[in-house]
């Protein structure tokens, strides 16, 4: 029971007036002549040191009057809840991120991290809504509840997070999980019968590490009313120190380029001295001292004296952490790109075309440039290529086979340098009347009006490099009575004349320069635009053919450019470990831990190394002001106009089943008052004297 107003219950101190009177009244009221006196001795009356009241039904009757009264006034009521209602007041829903990222695998931080997952739940009440959501580079749900049950609801949580052992290999991507985790909130919807819902909160179990992704995060409008909680564990951090290969800046910067690792020291590392080790097929192990201050990184080449050995792993030694001192290190393959020149010039000529070709495609320890030279009057069999250069007029049964080979997915690059070359054109083209018309500048020209967000272009689109104006041309072609549809102008001379074009015919790329690289027509072949320019042409070349063997968890690993690009079905890719099964693959493959695995085929086979990501070498925690810079609500927020309904809502629900008993407490005060009267009134008559004679 309860009451309304209980400062009233104070009136019932009153009850003490009627208990002091009736102590006080024991002496007679009425007064009877006596005949005589005379012969009686006086005496005194007996002293009664003890008081009792008089009247007592009359005194109860008072009393249980004032206390009602004093009921009345307090208002007591007793509150029954329906249980339907009970159960979808105050819904909460409650989603709890748990981090498995690799950085996840120090110490004891999973099972601690469990550990909070699981004290959780005892905040959940009858109809709460609950989700669990592991994430690293990807999320999983793994548990959804809508309306929780107790101890069931509570076995099955427990069941799931049981099943995760251990975490996995992948990075942390942290802003994917709580974007996700902000969406599925924002799209949810109650049902007709459901309580909305009047707190909604993410809970991020993880140690928030610096290599954390949170980029999903910036500028993401949070729905209202939603509260995130970060749950930091591994607060203790001792540091840690991460391996990496150091890539290749440009394909053409490449060659013969010794590995590179950049060994990185966190800034609450345990020292400055690593060793840096090297581990071969044949079970012998190299090392070297590496000196790292903490907070710095340091790039190392593969000394000589290793890189002559089959190395399987190189590892580092010397930090708090070892989840990440492993770097699975495979070898690239050498791969095959074939370029053919149909020409007349010479390899040794230094005024032609195909001498500066050979010049920029060099050999590196990745691809393997073969550049082979046909005469454009050659009657044998065009020879597979994977760009053909045409600096001369072609014959007619060469011409037809070059025609087919485009079509068929080839790429050719046409540099026309004679009017002789329009024949050919127009038949790649499908235009008849093509003419080709040579201009000879007095001074020189320069391009302009270049499309820098075509791929081919697109590696001069930075400003640094996007200059042209230095690039003269002495002579050029002016190309007339082309299709009006399907070709497209990469670069213009300034005289309005088309100067590089592109155009699709069937699955392959015809390009046209209407100059050349030979010193006579530019200065192209000597500027730094050739070699870019030259491997942008064969980049989607190189992209179907070659890829490094170095890829991170998590990757999507193309198993079709294995064996030179020409790896065809059925491959099979073998993960590292004993007594491991052989996954069958169409093309992608995703790695889900780290270790050299081999790729196979039909009479081949390569291997590629997995790693972790460098990032979860990062293990130092994040700044929380960081998070709030993002956006983050990490405080209780304004209740939503939904929800202060619902606070409405449930006010008058509960009053509805409010139960008061102040209308009966003063029907029970009129009665009493009622019987107090009738006894006093007949107690107050007085009595009539009785005679003795």
């Amino acid at each position: 029971m309860s009451f309304l107003t209980p400062l009233y219950l104070l009136g019932a101190l009153g009850l003490a007036i009627p208990i002091i009177l009736h102590l006080l009244h024991d002496r007679p009221k009425n007064k009877q002549e006596f005949g005589s006196l005379m012969f009686l001795d006086k005496t005194k009356p007996p002293v009664d040191r003890k008081r009792r009241p008089t009247h007592l039904l009359l005194l109860l009757l008072r009393c249980l009057a004032l206390l009602l009264l004093a009921f009345v006034f307090a208002r007591p009521f007793v509150t029954v809840d329906d249980p339907a209602d009970a159960a979808r007041r105050d819904r909460q829903w409650i989603i709890v991120l748990l981090d498995r990222s690799a950085s996840m695998q120090r110490g004891d931080l999973w099972q601690q991290a469990k550990a909070k997952a699981q004290t959780m739940l005892g905040q959940l009440g009858p109809g709460d809504r609950f989700s669990l959501i592991a994430f690293d580079d990807s999320t999983e749900p793994l548990v959804e509840v809508k309306s929780w049950l107790g101890s069931s609801s509570e076995a099955e949580v427990n069941a799931q997070l049981e099943r995760l052992a251990k975490p996995g290999f992948g990075g942390s991507n942290l802003g994917q999980a709580l974007v996700l985790a902000g969406e599925s909130i924002q799209e949810a919807e109650s049902g007709p019968d459901e309580q909305p819902l009047a707190r909604r909160e993410i809970v991020v179990i993880s140690d928030l590490q610096k290599g954390s992704r949170l980029g999903d995060v910036q500028g993401y409008e949070w729905p209202t009313g939603i509260k995130v909680t970060l749950r930091q564990i591994g607060e203790d951090d001792q540091g840690n120190a991460g391996i990496e290969q150091v890539a290749s800046r440009a394909p053409w910067a490449a060659a013969e380029a010794v590995p590179s690792f950049r060994i990185s020291n966190s800034a609450n590392g345990i020292g400055d001295e690593l060793e840096f080790l090297a581990h071969t097929a044949t079970g012998e192990t190299f090392s070297q001292k590496v000196h790292v201050p903490p907070g710095r990184s340091r790039v190392v080449e593969l000394p000589g004296e290793w890189a002559g050995q089959t190395l399987e792993r190189l590892a580092i030694r010397g930090d708090a952490a070892e989840f990440d001192n492993q770097f699975h290190f495979a070898q690239d393959r050498q791969q095959t790109v074939r370029i053919v020149y149909v020409g007349e010039d010479e390899p040794d000529d230094a005024e032609g075309s195909l001498f500066y070709l050979k010049s920029a495609f060099q050999k590196s320890s990745a691809i393997d440039f073969q550049v082979q030279a046909i005469s454009g009057k050659s009657t044998g069999p065009l020879p597979e290529a994977d760009l053909f250069v045409i600096g001369d007029a072609v014959a007619g049964p060469l011409a037809q086979a070059l025609g087919q080979a485009i079509e068929g997915g080839a790429t050719a690059l046409m540099v026309v340098q004679s009017a002789s070359q329009a024949a050919n054109l127009g038949q790649w083209l499908g235009a008849d009347s093509v003419v080709i018309r040579d201009i000879a500048s007095s001074d020189y020209a320069l391009l302009q009006s270049l499309k820098l967000d075509d791929p081919i272009l697109s590696v001069f689109r930075d400003a640094r490099f996007s200059d042209f104006t230095k690039l003269h041309f002495w002579k050029y072609r002016e190309l007339q009575n082309l299709p009006n549809e399907g070709i497209d102008v990469l670069a213009r001379f300034d005289s309005g004349a088309p100067a590089w074009l592109a155009a699709r015919r069937g699955d392959g790329r015809l390009l046209v320069m209407t100059s050349g690289w030979k010193p006579a027509d530019s200065q192209l072949a000597l500027s730094t635009k050739f070699v870019p320019l030259l491997y942008s042409i064969i980049q989607p070349v190189l992209e179907r053919k070659t890829q490094l063997r170095q890829f991170i968890v998590g990757s999507r690993i193309d198993v079709t450019r294995f064996n030179n690009g020409q790896a065809g079905g059925d491959v099979t890719v073998m993960p590292p470990g004993g007594g491991a099964a052989a996954i069958s693959v169409d093309t992608i493959f995703t790695p889900a831990a780290p270790g050299l695995y081999t790729a196979k085929g039909s009479g081949w086979s390569e291997t590629f190394a997995v790693n972790l990501t460098a990032a979860e070498s990062r293990t130092e925690p994040i700044v929380m002001e960081q998070f709030k810079k993002l956006g983050l609500p990490m405080t209780d927020s304004v209740a939503s106009p939904g929800e202060i309904a619902a606070a409405a809502t449930a006010a008058e629900k509960t009053e509805a089943h409010r139960r008061e008993y102040w209308q009966w407490a003063l029907a029970a005060v009129l009665l009493f008052v009622t019987l107090e009267t009738v006894l006093a009134a007949k107690g107050s008559r007085p009595a009539e004297p009785v005679m003795i004679t």
